[in-house]
Formats: C-alpha cells, sequence, structure tokens
C-alpha cells in the first residue's frame, strides 16, 4: 500500500504538504498540489476522488413583487450579488419580480422556480392571500423546500422565518412625526398603493390611525386613497386635495404613489405649507429630503432586508442550522434634514 510519506518523499515535500494536496486544502501552490496528485495517481494511492468531499451547489430562489419600487430595486440587487458579498461561491440566486399584485403571478413564478429552476430553497416577499399561504405549507410540508419571508408576513404560514419589519409600529412612527410637525391640527391625506393584495400598506395605514386618534385627534384624517402603482393617479389625487381642502398640512404616503405626489407638490408651489412623510430610505426619497419636499423618512433596514433570507436559508440547507428567532424584525429609523447625508 502507497502511504503519504511515500509520496511525499518522491515529491520532497512534507507529509502535511501531501496531505493538503489531496484533501484540496489551503496553503499549497496549485502547481506544487498538482504534481503531488499525479504522483499519488501514479504511484497507485486511493483515487483523488475518493478523498475529496464533493460540494454541494444550492440553487436559491427570490420572488418579489412591486418591482418598480426603487426600495424593491435595492433589494433585487442585494439578493443578485450575495454568492459574491458573502464568498459563497456554490449558491446561484435565481431572481424573480413582477411589477404587479396579482396572486396567479406570483403562484405562476412560485411554480416555475420550484418545477424548472428546481430550486433548494424560496425567499419570498408574499402577496396577502390564503392561496400563497397554502403554497408555502406545500413546499415546506410536501416537497422539503424551505421558505423565509421578507418585507411582509403570512404569520399562519409553515415559514422557516420571517425578516421585515413591524409595519403597525411604523405606521405609528410615522403619526407621531406627523402629528409633531402639525402641531397637532389640519388634515393630513393617507395615500397608500393598493386596496388589497399587500400587507404592507394596510398594516401601516392600521397603525397610523391608530397613533392619530390617540394622541392627536384634532387632526383630520381624510378618506385614504389608493394609487394602485399609477403614479400620474397619484398626482391627480394630490392636487384635488390640495384643491378641496385649504387646510391640507400633511400628507403620508404609505408605499406607492411617491413620484406623483411629488410632482404635484412642486407643481403648486405647497412644500411649505404641507408635510410629507414617507417610507424606504432610497436614494429618490434621500434627494426629495434634500430638495424640502419631504419631510421624514421611515427606514426599514434595507441592508438586513436583502441578506438575512439568504443566509438563513443557506445555513439551514448547508449545516442544517435552524434560526435562533423565527421572527427576525428590522430596525425602523429616521431620516430627515439633519441626517440625511449621514451612512445608515
Amino acid at each position: 500500500m502507497v502511504t503519504m510519506q511515500q509520496i511525499a518523499d518522491k515529491c520532497g515535500v512534507s507529509r502535511g504538504t501531501v496531505d493538503r494536496a489531496l484533501h484540496h486544502k489551503e496553503g499549497v501552490r496549485e502547481e506544487v498540489a498538482q504534481r503531488i496528485r499525479d504522483t499519488a495517481r501514479d504511484m497507485g494511492y486511493l483515487p483523488i476522488r475518493s478523498t475529496v468531499k464533493p460540494v454541494k451547489e444550492w440553487k436559491l430562489g427570490v420572488i418579489l413583487h412591486s418591482a418598480r419600487s426603487s426600495f424593491v430595486q435595492l433589494l433585487c440587487q442585494s439578493f443578485q450579488d450575495f454568492p459574491q458579498r458573502e464568498n459563497i461561491p456554490h449558491v446561484t440566486v435565481v431572481i424573480r419580480t413582477m411589477d404587479d399584485m396579482d396572486v396567479w403571478h406570483q403562484l405562476a413564478l412560485i411554480d416555475e422556480l420550484v418545477n424548472t429552476e428546481h430550486i433548494d430553497g424560496l425567499a419570498l416577499m408574499p402577496l396577502a392571500n390564503t392561496l400563497i399561504r397554502d403554497k408555502i405549507n406545500t413546499l415546506s410540508e410536501q416537497k422539503s423546500i424551505p421558505v423565509v419571508t421578507f418585507n411582509t408576513d403570512i404569520a399562519d404560514a409553515n415559514r422557516l422565518a420571517y425578516i421585515g419589519p413591524d409595519n403597525i409600529a411604523s405606521g405609528q412612527a410615522a403619526a407621531a412625526l406627523m402629528g409633531m410637525v402639525m402641531q397637532g391640527h389640519g388634515t393630513c391625506l393617507p395615500i397608500l398603493g393598493q386596496r388589497s393584495g399587500h400587507y404592507g400598506d394596510s398594516q401601516r395605514l392600521t397603525g397610523f390611525l391608530e397613533e392619530m386618534q390617540k394622541n392627536y385627534p384634532n387632526i383630520r384624517i381624510m378618506q385614504p386613497e389608493y394609487t394602485f402603482l399609477d403614479e400620474e393617479l397619484a398626482k391627480r389625487i394630490t392636487l384635488r386635495a390640495i384643491q378641496s381642502d385649504s387646510d391640507l398640512h400633511g400628507i403620508y404616503i404609505a408605499s406607492a404613489g411617491r413620484t406623483g405626489v411629488y410632482q404635484a407638490i412642486r407643481q403648486t408651489g405647497l412644500a411649505e405649507r404641507i408635510h410629507v412623510i414617507v417610507h424606504d430610505a432610497t436614494p429618490d426619497n434621500m434627494e426629495m429630503v434634500r430638495q424640502g419636499i419631504v419631510d421624514f423618512i421611515i427606514g426599514q433596514d434595507e441592508q438586513t432586508q436583502g441578506n438575512l433570507p439568504l443566509r438563513l436559508l443557506y445555513d439551514y440547507l448547508e449545516h442544517r442550522h435552524f434560526p435562533e428567532n423565527r421572527i427576525h424584525i428590522t430596525d425602523i429609523t429616521i431620516k430627515f434634514r439633519c441626517n440625511i447625508n449621514h451612512s445608515p
């Protein structure tokens, strides 16, 4: 039987160097390692392939809705960069985005990733629907595909974990800031993206209205308006509200419609009168703070949301590590004119 010491003597290296070369460990120049492996093969040593543990390739799927949102685009880029950023070359990330909030579209994308791309795990920004919940349960319970939800959650689904904000608390924070800048008086208009399908919209509005009613009862809240992801509609909604109520001093944008609102405020020249509070510390929102259009931004830690879902899936698949906390609530951060240029 050929020993490692005999190979070492033949190659003029130490036994430890032979061991590292045959097991593809670091610390040996590649040309030396290849010479050692060739010598071992020529001397009849056990085939090299039997001494090397194969590396499992993992394929992780990601699905995001509201793809035109600048915040979602930040998340998308972060997910794309995950293997290189985390130095995990044997992970492939397959991303699917949707501009709409159609449940059947999201279900079709899930099926494509599972049946065509053959993903091992899924990071999902779920739509608010029982069909999505049932699909998550099917993946985890019948197909052994772990699912991590992010940004919004389906609490009764069998997901591995949730990473994202407490949207009710985010809405409450927006109301507290709005009440402060409006000094407890005037009219405020809430603007949302969708009437249904997006948990974040409805939860933020719930928190906003609760805080307003409790601590700022003298601020009149107009009927919430929905933009349906249509920026021109958002602009028209804002212009109508300005024309119909001279006491309008606040606009709360829960998600979509920001560009249209900004255009309306510029057009009317009422940036000093109307206070605007938005969510997500994106470059476009930050620029609106610099220009005096937006008073406050409620951030939700896009760095964590764009990294931790894939990290948890990888750790579970590669090492069978279950998350210590199945619910990871991201920080609520506040950006305004005095800290807008500071890194988060």
